[in-house]
């Protein structure tokens, strides 16, 4: 696992991250909650670089259990860009 992974994950465990415009309106949607995504950090084993949009992939899973999977971007820290 590389240092921005590590990184990326560390950040998602303990909550220090922001949350795009986008993704607040795509919680509020889907009811997810910033301690789903902590959840869905401290259950996700990998980070997946996606190059074509520069952004990274989280799958892990929520408070309930179920899957769910934030799109982060690093840019003076981690940034929460969409949320399903």
């Amino acid at each position: 696992m590389s240092v921005t992974e590590k990184a990326i994950l560390n950040a998602l465990e303990t909550g220090k991250f922001r949350v795009s415009v986008h993704a607040v309106c795509r919680m509020n949607q889907r009811s997810v909650t910033a301690a789903d995504i902590i959840s869905c950090g401290q259950t996700a084993k990998c980070c997946i670089y996606q190059a074509q949009h520069g952004t990274w992939r989280i799958d892990g899973k929520d408070l309930d259990g179920e899957i769910l999977t934030a799109i982060c971007a690093v840019d003076n820290g981690v940034v929460i860009v969409t949320i399903f």
